[in-house]
């Protein structure tokens, strides 16, 4: 965990996706949750020891299963925004099913935890942005166009501060499967480049602390993505000819041995959701 900037604190050392929190004078707010049971009950420990009072919101960036599944853990109202709390809903108990499996088969030593996780889904919903004024400090939640549907970041303009869950990942393969609309994801990525933001710390969703050049790579990724998947369409080719794709994206980020099978599946869900948004525009 480190302080990022006066009462803000992050942490990128928990699988899954990073995680941080505002301490406020009344507790604290926490962005997103270790994925892990374990984790999240000792982040929610940390939390409370440093800023020295209790959890009052968990803010969601999005309700990617990695960061819903140890978000209720927190025990604190989890805000979010309508699209992901609408798109969380739709999960079903078999969809969880193979979640908790595939987590437990990577952190075997966690499956007792994982076994017991309750799904609780946000209780709090926005459409473009909500304040939280809870606490004694006013922090805005804005929607933002993602890697999911309901994006959101979590911006601090005094302390130049944000988090921008998974619509900026660094030095990883993004998450492109449930990308809504990867045009307009690009939008978002070139807006962070502006001026304004030219030196903002950024909390990835996942991936080292960065600052805006991180958003480079990440959209010639996408842009290469979308190329490629387009010249498919043009050729008259099935979607299943999306895996011939896999190998050239696969270099373009580090990928880990043990992960290797992982993040190819990645990729490919990813090429299969672009192929599907492609073909309707």
């Amino acid at each position: 965990m480190k302080e990022i900037a006066p009462h803000i604190y992050a942490s990128t050392e928990y699988p899954g996706v990073n995680v941080g929190f505002i301490a406020v004078p009344r507790g604290a707010i926490a962005v997103d949750a270790p994925t892990l049971p374990g984790d999240a009950r000792a982040w929610r420990q940390r939390i409370m020891e440093t800023a020295g009072g209790p959890i009052l919101y968990v803010v969601l960036t999005d309700t990617h299963p990695d960061r819903l599944l140890g978000a209720g853990l927190l025990e604190a109202p989890i805000v979010a925004a309508r699209a992901a709390y609408d798109h969380a809903s739709a999960y079903t108990d078999g969809f969880w099913r193979g979640i908790v499996e595939g987590w437990t088969r990577r952190y075997p030593g966690a499956a007792d935890g994982l076994a017991g996780v309750r799904i609780v889904l946000p209780e709090i919903v926005f459409t473009s942005r909500v304040t939280l004024r809870k606490g004694g400090m006013d922090v805005t939640v804005g929607g933002v166009a993602g890697a999911a549907p309901g994006s959101a970041r979590l911006y601090l303009r005094e302390q130049n501060v944000l988090f921008a869950g998974d619509t900026l990942v660094a030095g990883t393969h993004p998450y492109l499967a449930a990308a809504p609309d990867t045009q307009a994801w690009l939008k978002t990525l070139r807006t962070l480049r502006r001026a304004r933001f030219s030196k903002t710390i950024i909390v990835p969703g996942r991936g080292p602390l960065c600052d805006q050049s991180a958003t480079r790579p990440l959209s010639e990724y996408i842009t290469l993505a979308r190329r490629r998947v387009r010249s498919l369409h043009i050729a008259g080719l099935p979607r299943v000819d999306t895996a011939t794709l896999v190998a050239e994206l696969l270099p373009l980020f580090p990928v880990p041995d043990d992960e290797r099978e992982l993040i190819q599946r990645r990729i490919k869900a990813g090429l299969d959701r672009l192929y599907e948004e492609l073909r309707l525009a």
